[in-house]
């Protein structure tokens, strides 16, 4: 069931659940396929959302595939947080997007930490 703003997202093509914010300042990604537990890389996390972010500049990006399971370690000055996507769509030519997946409790509230001190 759909409200009426969903509905006026959807028809404006806008697929997001959760409103992105942009990361200002450097968070790096330490990528990781989880499915075949090989390190892809350092990337850049370019926006983010309680349900996902998008990834740039990491080397590999044209090895990685939607549908792929990541594990990912967001370091930036004031904490690292490990999480686990899954890859929901190639953006550009160097950047794709994720959807976090599989989250407990406390991930979820360190996400949601890291979002209002982003935002604020």
């Amino acid at each position: 069931m759909f409200d009426s703003q969903s509905q006026s997202s959807l028809a404006g093509h806008e697929r997001r659940r959760h409103p992105r914010y942009p990361v200002m300042e450097r968070m790096n990604l330490a990528v990781e396929d989880v499915s075949i537990g090989e390190s892809i890389g350092i990337g850049e996390a370019v926006d983010i959302s309680a349900g996902g972010l998008r990834v740039r500049h990491l080397p590999k990006h044209t090895e990685v595939r939607e549908g792929d399971r990541l594990g990912l370690l967001l370091i930036n000055e004031e904490q690292a947080l490990s999480l686990r996507a899954e890859v929901v769509h190639h953006g550009t030519t160097d950047s794709f997007g994720v959807e976090f997946r599989d989250l407990s409790p406390v991930e979820r509230r360190e996400v949601d930490r890291l979002l209002r001190r982003i935002h604020a």
